[in-house]
């Protein structure tokens, strides 16, 4: 209860310190509110009471009791006043009980208004109607989407996480694989960064050289020309392998400012030309290297595994009528002219198993999933949202194809909705018309509303 007691006095000493706030101070201060819109004769009147009860309310209270509560509202959101004792003090509890009951006869007054409001208010009789039209302006068609998959993107990411984990494990590192490029400005004005640019140049070249060598590698060596010595150059250049040039700078710097803190700045300037520069050529040099090697290797796993699918294409005819157990078979053939020692014979109850299996399984073999280098996913998109996958294809065609014979069954099946509801409906008309009680029911429905 004390609680109670002490929030009710705070909430209307907040209400009458603002109204004294605003009529205190006067017309010609700012106002703190937007203008309200123009209020109703009742309204009016309403208003014209309260301020009358509360000129009347405010007349009763001292100087000392004004200043309080102006100091209260003005410094309501001000930190240092919030901390000081005015903030706790209260006038005194007959004049908040009293302005209490001028704000009770206020709602009283605004209640009774607004009920007389609502019941002057004529029923929208054509609210069902509205409400019918407004449905019916919803669009209730589907929307189309198709989502790229970059399935040589994903093959590439598998192998390099897999061989990064494989080298944590044996205590070794490999290098960053993304091939993901942006714009890089070069420095080329000097003779220093004009001999590291053509170092790495040339590790490029002679990595693209390399039979394990990307296609896009090949390119990219072969195209770009180093400008002359004094031209700045900007190249698209992969963003992991410059975030690792610009960690090798640091380190170097760091290394300059070590060697600069306990030498004279000509002994520095020997040591970074005879012993740190040749340090950053060779670090350049192993950076794209090992980058591109790591690149190459990773390309080349994908590859790998993509040929390994593509060569059940083209042998639908000669392996309809064979089973796993002759697969089976021919790689362990194989695997003899691969080794040295002879193979053990095969598992007869493992060739049996297998021999009941086709080789070519519905669905799953030749897939685009192991062979395709781009897919496209086509999705339809409900007006609420909900997305519903139609397929995976191998190009945007196919998949927008898809899209427009799913939504041509949709539109079908939504006239046909159309057509039942409108069956419903008449049947429901129909039973209703021949229902014997329904003129009396209706006149019963009538005669309850003017008893009423």
């Amino acid at each position: 209860m004390a609680q109670a007691r002490r929030f009710v006095p705070a909430l209307v000493l907040g209400l009458c310190a603002c109204l004294l706030v605003s009529l205190v101070q006067g017309p010609a201060d700012q106002p703190s509110f937007l203008a309200a819109p123009a209020a109703s004769r009742r309204q009016s009147t309403a208003m014209s009471g309260f301020k009358e009860d509360f000129d009347s309310w405010k007349s009763t209270l001292s100087t000392d009791e004004k200043d309080l509560l102006l100091r209260q509202a003005q410094g309501e959101l001000n930190k240092k006043f919030r901390k000081s004792d005015d903030l706790e003090k209260d006038i005194s509890d007959d004049k908040i009980e009293s302005f209490g009951k001028i704000m009770q006869k206020f709602f009283d007054s605004e209640k009774e208004d607004y009920l007389k409001d609502q019941e002057a208010k004529p029923p929208n009789y054509n609210a069902l109607k509205d409400r019918g039209n407004s449905a019916s302006a919803f669009d209730w068609g589907l929307s189309y989407s198709v989502v790229e998959i970059d399935r040589d993107a994903e093959r590439r990411y598998v192998f390099a996480m897999e061989r990064m984990q494989k080298a944590k494990e044996s205590g070794t590192t490999f290098g960053q694989s993304s091939t993901y490029s942006e714009p890089v400005i070069f420095k080329n004005d000097d003779e220093a960064s004009h001999k590291i640019n053509q170092q790495v140049l040339d590790v490029m070249k002679e990595l693209a050289a390399a039979d394990n060598a990307s296609e896009a590698l090949k390119k990219e060596a072969a195209e770009f020309k180093l400008p002359a010595m004094g031209e700045n150059f900007s190249q698209v250049v992969p963003k992991s392998l410059h975030e690792t040039y610009m960690k090798g700078l640091e380190i170097y710097k760091a290394k300059v400012g070590a060697y600069r803190a306990n030498h004279t700045e000509e002994e520095t300037k020997k040591h970074v030309k005879d012993v740190l520069h040749a340090e950053w050529q060779e670090a350049v040099s192993g950076i794209a290297k090992n980058y591109y090697e790591s690149v190459a290797t990773v390309a080349g796993d994908a590859a790998a595994v993509k040929k390994y699918y593509m060569t059940q294409k083209g042998r639908e005819k000669e392996l309809k009528d064979k089973t796993k157990a002759d697969i089976m078979k021919e790689i362990w053939a194989e695997l003899a002219k691969l080794t040295d020692k002879p193979m053990p014979p095969l598992d007869d109850e493992i060739l049996a198993e297998l021999a009941q299996e086709p080789a070519i399984i519905e669905g799953q073999f030749n897939h685009n999933w192991g062979t395709a280098d781009k897919l496209y996913k086509s999705e339809a998109i409900s007006p609420f949202g909900e997305k519903y996958l139609l397929g995976i294809f191998e190009t945007m065609e196919e998949s927008e194809k898809a899209f427009l014979a799913w939504n041509e069954e949709y539109e079908k099946a939504r006239e046909q909705l159309k057509v039942e509801r409108d069956q419903w409906g008449k049947q429901e008309q129909a039973r209703v018309d021949a229902d014997p009680d329904r003129e009396a029911f209706t006149a019963s429905i009538f005669a309850e509303d003017d008893e009423d």
